[in-house]
């Protein structure tokens, strides 16, 4: 990396992108409100495939980012319906306007969509990606001793909450043997984490690309360094998620099952096209540098496209993480935030690629 890095705005941006944002939930109740509950079930009628003329998704994209892969992938073309862009920082923003009935699909990261569970908003997934596991690293302090995630007890650590790094901080104490109780979690944001370590003010902390890099390598003649044992601890898994009424609507229901199929064929795309993924997106659309890009894009690892049941598994973990800490009021049978119909259209065209 630059030995000049981007002003913090656009690091922001960077990381606001990286594994989708791991967008920021300061509470449940922040995604969900009496009278959003959501239906018993999971709908099970087939899925309609004719998409009327004149149909619109509006569609909650975070930083330009599934705007500009449908559009490097080549997979916004010949749409049979409209696509209108929102531009949203994190995942509660667009659950908020899927309140609001102001978008049909937006992009969110796993843990944004169990608040969203928690908190009985309408909300189901209807794409699944996953990247790396292995994006989320725990680095200390100038000067820290501790070399495993053990050594941390009695310590202070940052984290983001509501994020992708909260249950990744809590898979990593609850490997090491540890409980939050003994540690003290400080909430900070992305930004704020780097400087509070390199200040003292905490012992370790919570970090991903770029701005794990950026400061590991301003302050390893210190002392900071990465612990041993952080790795596997973020599941990642991001979701197209669509509201209710989007999947009570047949126009739309149709157009969000062709969009599932291009969004699978673009993230599928991106797997073997990262270098030219990091000149569309991170050079030309964020205008960051491409040393920039490149670390994000190597953290996050190439994405994969695994089936719904893995990914209800596999989510099922994080949330029973959040509800054992208590971040959410109960224990979650997170396959009811699933569109199970959607699971054959992103297999075929996963298996048509």
């Amino acid at each position: 990396m630059p030995a000049a890095g981007p002003r913090p705005a656009r690091l922001a941006a960077a990381l606001a992108v990286l594994a989708l944002a791991a967008p920021v939930l300061t509470a449940c109740g922040s995604t969900g409100a009496a009278g959003d509950a959501a239906p018993a079930s999971a709908a099970t009628a087939a899925l309609p495939t004719a998409v009327p003329a004149g149909t619109e998704l509006r569609v909650g994209d975070q930083n330009d980012l599934l705007q500009t892969l449908l559009s490097a992938s080549g997979q916004d073309k010949d749409l049979p319906y409209k696509l209108t862009y929102g531009k949203f920082q994190g995942g509660p923003a667009i659950l908020e306007a899927f309140r609001g009935g102001s978008l049909d699909v937006g992009i969110v990261a796993e843990t944004p969509a169990i608040f969203a569970q928690a908190a009985k908003q309408d909300v189901k997934v209807v794409g699944v990606v996953q990247s790396s596991k292995d994006a989320v690293h725990l680095v200390t302090s100038p000067g820290s001793t501790a070399q495993k995630v053990a050594d941390l007890k009695g310590k202070k650590i940052a984290y983001t909450q509501g994020t992708t790094f909260q249950p990744a901080l809590l898979k990593a104490l609850k490997n090491a043997g540890l409980t939050p109780a003994d540690v003290t979690l400080v909430n900070l944001t992305p930004l704020d984490t780097p400087a509070a370590l390199a200040s003292g003010q905490v012992d370790a902390g919570v970090v991903t690309e770029p701005l794990g890099t950026k400061y590991l390598v301003a302050n390893k003649d210190k002392g900071a360094h990465e612990l041993a044992d952080d790795k596997g601890l973020n599941s990642g898994l991001q979701f197209l998620v669509a509201p209710g009424a989007a999947l009570r609507d047949e126009a739309r229901t149709a157009a969000l099952r062709d969009l599932s199929a291009r969004f699978t064929r673009a993230e599928l795309w991106l797997a073997g096209h990262q270098q030219e993924w990091v000149q569309a997106y991170f050079v030309g659309v964020q205008k960051l540098p491409q040393e920039v890009g490149e670390a994000v894009v190597a953290n996050n690892g190439k994405p994969t496209v695994p089936d719904y049941a893995t990914a209800v598994a596999q989510q099922q973990q994080v949330a029973d993480l959040l509800a054992e800490a208590h971040a959410i009021p109960e224990k979650l049978d997170v396959s009811a935030e699933f569109d199970t119909r959607f699971d054959a259209v992103q297999q075929a065209a996963r298996n048509a690629g």
